[in-house]
């Protein structure tokens, strides 16, 4: 079969809702209540936040898209890329208005590898008995050096954009793109390192967002904020799960 084929498949697979249901269905007591931190804290830091336009509803839309599609990558559910999908577009139409460059390039990339990855784990599910949920890699010497090669030459490259385009907090901005790069291809090839990127991208994100809330007063910067915190919180459980769940 094509790899179009394969993608056209892999898609469908992510976006119907029999699969959403069942995904949602498979979820542990735990990760229920994960969830429900998650969706209770952003949406009442939405309420409380003291904006209502267009862009802090965006910001809305995109923490509860984002948090729902970690809680499926934590459990290796293809139906994450459909969340994904939607939170990586509303995130680059809030990067866009807060002018942050290197979360605009990331955005961007991000959109694009939510179709990459319902390939290459659709091909990782029809490859083994279960179909249900990938496995978990251990990486090599050799590719993490060369991820973190790849992380400071593309950080170079973004920063420099950056500053030519005077882009806001640019030093910490400029690290997202690399990190997000790095995340989402180990994410894609199921490697567990992955976790390693997210948490230090979650981190910068909490910091980058708090500035912008506390400094700045952006609108949907208290959705961003809350969304980063619980975020960072639930990298440190997938960390956890992907740790523990390897194919050695």
């Amino acid at each position: 079969m094509s790899n179009w084929n394969l993608l056209k498949e892999g898609t469908i697979k992510s976006f119907s809702i029999k699969e959403q249901v069942e995904s949602f269905y498979k979820l542990r007591p735990r990760e229920w209540v994960l969830l429900g931190a998650m969706l209770l804290a952003t949406i009442i830091s939405f309420a409380f936040g003291g904006f209502f336009d267009v862009y802090s509803w965006v910001g809305l839309v995109t923490s509860v898209a984002t948090a729902i599609s970690l809680i499926l990558v934590d459990r290796g559910f293809i139906t994450n890329y459909f969340w994904g999908f939607i939170g990586s577009v509303a995130w680059l139409i809030v990067s866009i208005h807060n002018n942050l460059i290197g979360d605009i390039f990331t955005q961007i990339f991000y959109t694009v590898m939510q179709f990459v990855g319902i390939l290459i784990w659709y091909k990782s599910l029809n490859s083994t008995e279960v179909n249900t949920a990938v496995v978990s890699r251990k990486i090599s010497k050799k590719l993490a050096v060369l991820s973190i090669i790849g992380v400071i030459v593309i950080y170079l490259i973004v920063l420099f954009t950056s500053k030519s385009l005077h882009g806001s907090m640019i030093y910490w901005d400029a690290t997202l793109l690399p990190l997000g790069i790095a995340g989402q291809l180990l994410m894609t090839y199921s490697y567990r390192s992955q976790w390693i990127a997210w948490i230090a991208i979650d981190a910068i994100n909490v910091y980058i967002w708090a500035n912008k809330l506390f400094v700045e007063n952006a609108s949907g910067a208290s959705s961003m904020l809350v969304l980063q915190v619980v975020m960072l919180i639930q990298a440190l459980y997938g960390t956890y799960l992907w740790f523990k769940r390897t194919d050695e």
